[in-house]
């Protein structure tokens, strides 16, 4: 439960100004399930199960095409993210940059 916990509490951190549409969420939600559960993965072939895992939550519930979600991902420009190089171009963040300090 906790590690459901910090999806969600990642989630939470953006405000609807940044979320603008139901796309970008789901952007977001598959970023935290990464970087949660897929980060403490050690070979390629968890990797790769956990990319398809997120692939197949992204067509069942939310009823969206995987591939037409995340095209700014292809890299080789074939219709479809299908590598993990590909797959780890997904990136959401917080900067905060201080001048003059």
């Amino acid at each position: 439960m906790r590690d459901v916990s910090k999806v969600i509490c990642g989630i939470c951190l953006c405000t609807k100004k940044e979320i603008t549409n139901t796309d970008i969420l789901t952007r977001l939600w598959a970023h935290e399930i990464t970087r949660v559960f897929g980060d403490r993965l050690i070979n390629d072939e968890d990797r790769t199960w956990v990319m398809n895992a997120v692939k197949d939550a992204v067509r069942a519930p939310f009823g969206a095409n995987f591939d037409a979600l995340f095209k700014h991902l292809d890299n080789d420009k074939n219709g479809k993210v299908e590598t993990l190089d590909e797959y780890r171009g997904l990136a959401f963040g917080d900067i905060y940059t201080t001048f003059g300090m």
